[in-house]
């Protein structure tokens, strides 16, 4: 197995793209943690991994919130022994606008959350990864990081920074043998991307042409890339984003 022996936390495991991961990870021999505000789901998703025969922790957690990500990363290690990868995937999206007419609270609250929810739980994995030797970052990023759309100026924004903050990591700490890279899904039917859907009348994702490919993805699309990062498979990677978008960036 790719990861077997390996530590990984997955923020945002609850449920869509990172419950996926966080499942394929365990499949491939990782202890894994998640963390997540939804105990619910989140216990949902070890209690998958452990039927499987896997070994997995549930930690309640606001990443925005600097003592929570500290927090989840030092109960890690300390359950755990270390940590390898740490996969910093959520996110949200709760509203649209333009800068003029965005809720600034809702400015604030992405920002927390999407940005702010990255920088601290990496901030507490690096020392933790330099004991370990050496380990892997990933970060969920979105078309939005490169290319932008109307009325959905926080979320662009937010993304942009993300993907601007992984090349720092991964030049600041390349030669401490960590590898820092995005992820870059595009619409994908979890429940933020069906949120979304639903909001345009189309709860499939069918109709919407954003995808030259002409369908949505599904968490399953996005997780074997989670888990090659993870893997020594991508060792000469860092600072990359890896698109798992259909093609919209291309486009």
């Amino acid at each position: 197995m790719k990861l077997e022996g390996k530590v990984c936390i997955v923020t945002g495991g609850a449920t869509g793209i990172g419950e996926a991961s966080a499942i394929a990870l365990a499949r491939e021999g990782a202890r894994v943690v998640v963390g997540d505000i939804n105990t619910k789901e989140g216990m949902s998703t070890v209690q998958s991994i452990q039927d499987n025969g896997g070994e997995a922790a549930f930690i309640e957690c606001d990443v925005s919130r600097e003592e929570q990500a500290t927090e989840l990363v030092a109960s890690t290690v300390e359950r755990f022994g270390r940590l390898d990868v740490l996969f910093a995937n959520a996110g949200v999206n709760p509203s649209e606008g333009n800068v003029v007419d965005l809720d600034p609270g809702d400015w604030k609250r992405v920002f927390e959350t999407n940005v702010d929810g990255v920088f601290w739980p990496c901030r507490a994995a690096i020392p933790e990864l330099r004991r370990a030797g050496g380990g892997r970052i990933i970060v969920t990023a979105s078309p939005s990081s490169f290319v932008g759309w109307n009325d959905n100026a926080a979320y662009i924004a937010s993304k942009g920074a993300v993907m601007t903050l992984v090349r720092a990591m991964a030049m600041d700490h390349a030669t401490e043998n960590i590898r820092v890279n995005a992820v870059v899904p595009g619409l994908i039917m979890s429940p933020l991307g069906m949120q979304w859907a639903e909001s345009r009348g189309d709860p499939e994702g069918i109709k919407q042409s954003i995808h030259p490919l002409g369908r949505p993805g599904y968490p399953a699309d996005v997780a074997p890339v989670v888990v090659f990062l993870a893997s020594d498979e991508s060792d000469f990677a860092t600072g990359a984003p890896f698109f798992m978008d259909g093609g919209i960036v291309a486009s």
